[in-house]
């Protein structure tokens, strides 16, 4: 069934959406005023999917794609959008979230994007078929993966190394099979690990170790599947970061703000609103993104459920002699509590999506004067100041920051003050 429809607004996943005869459409890659014809493709909650077939007229927010893969290849879908429009359709988003969980009038700031080409983490998939194997993403809504060929996001260190891992992984990879391929820029070289079920035959792990070197990695680990302890199979120099120009050796696979200057503009923004501060608490720490900035004028106690970014974060703090203590513990099942908190003037946290509500209800019972809160989820992140609000904080600034350039995902920092 075709429709003709107009595109009012952009929805939370980028789909286009237009109300019609009752009807409600979700239109990938259309845009703000654009009069389409489109297909019907399927039912999806209170609404329907649909394909653009022609564009009658295209909104005045539309734009020429900067990649000539957009629409075919699954990692992006918001290129035709105007950047400029982009930038504020995600700070909306942080203020709709904000009011749906009933705090009105917040002071969101504009929009920090990263650069195109600066993306220095990311996950690709691999697939072994009868011609050899694919590199690239899924296609959208598909298992199928599409080969890519140039991207403006990744940063072109990890983009040139497509063509050599496609040369390396057919006799490595089972036929009909799929591996992902987590690649990190680090400052010795790019950082790899594979997930794939196979177990490493001595030919395999020397055909690692030389692809170490030729490519000029700083690492290579495997994993059968993500529930494992990867095993390192070439190491050529430290897997190493700079944070705050302290170098801190990643542990494989491990968390990383996804561009170097996403992670500037919230460590300046936590470092900033923490100035005050001289004992300080980094809650879900990862590696010290926010932890070795912070140290640089006060003492900071890290906390993190991953032990080996504990262990990592610690053996750097020590080796540059900075006053940081660090804790290994599940803050989602082991949060620290109000009297632990109040030994602290200053707090940040940056939990994963799902948000850290236990946590943020036992903030909300301190007396911690200035609370840093970081989010990648606006959803869980408007529910977490809720609460802190709820016990007595006031909400300051809100910075958005999208390090995920055209894509639906928006990041974002506040400020919250005790009253």
């Amino acid at each position: 069934m075709t429709v003709e429809l107009v595109i009012d607004h952009i929805g939370a996943s980028g789909d286009g959406i237009a109300e019609q005869d009752g009807k409600r459409f979700y239109v990938p890659f259309s845009a703000p005023g654009d009069w389409l014809r489109v297909s019907v493709l399927e039912e999806r909650g209170n609404g329907n999917v649909a394909a653009i077939e022609e564009i009658f007229t295209p909104g005045t927010e539309r734009i020429k794609p900067a990649c000539r893969h957009f629409g075919t290849c699954g990692g992006c879908g918001l290129q035709h959008l105007a950047p400029d429009f982009t930038a504020n359709w995600k700070r909306q988003r942080i203020v709709d979230c904000l009011s749906m969980a009933g705090i009105e009038s917040a002071e969101v700031l504009e929009t920090v994007t990263s650069p195109l080409a600066s993306r220095r983490r990311v996950e690709f998939i691999a697939s072994k078929r009868k011609k050899g194997v694919m590199i690239g993403f899924h296609l959208r809504r598909s298992h199928q993966i599409f080969d890519i060929g140039d991207c403006p996001v990744i940063d072109e260190t990890l983009l040139a190394l497509v063509k050599p891992l496609r040369a390396l992984l057919p006799p490595l990879l089972p036929r009909n099979s799929e591996a992902k391929i987590m690649a990190t820029i680090t400052e010795n070289g790019p950082d790899l690990l594979i997930t794939a079920k196979k177990e490493l035959d001595l030919e395999t792990r020397e055909a690692l170790a030389a692809f170490t070197g030729e490519q000029k990695l700083a690492r290579i680990a495997w994993q059968q599947s993500a529930k494992e302890i990867p095993e390192v199979i070439a190491a050529r120099l430290p897997a190493e970061i700079r944070l705050n120009d302290v170098p801190v050796t990643l542990p494989p696979g491990s968390f990383l703000q996804a561009s170097k200057a996403g992670e500037t503009a919230l460590a300046d923004f936590a470092r900033d609103a923490l100035s005050e501060a001289r004992n300080i608490t980094d809650l879900f720490a990862g590696v010290g993104s926010f932890t070795f900035p912070l140290a640089a004028s006060a003492r900071v106690h890290a906390v993190e459920g991953d032990a080996e970014l504990t262990a990592s974060l610690q053996a750097a703090a020590n080796r540059a002699i900075l006053p940081i203590t660090s804790e290994t513990r599940d803050l989602f099942h082991r949060p620290l509590l109000t009297d632990e908190l109040n030994a602290f003037d200053g707090l940040v946290f940056d939990p994963p999506r799902a948000g850290a509500k236990a946590q943020a209800e036992e903030i909300a019972k301190s007396d911690i004067p200035t609370v840093v809160a970081i989010s990648c989820n606006p959803v869980t992140f408007a529910r977490d100041v809720k609460a802190l609000m709820d016990g007595g904080y006031s909400l300051d600034k809100v910075l958005p920051v999208d390090q995920f350039l055209f894509s639906p995902h928006i990041e974002m920092a506040a400020t919250l003050k005790r009253n």
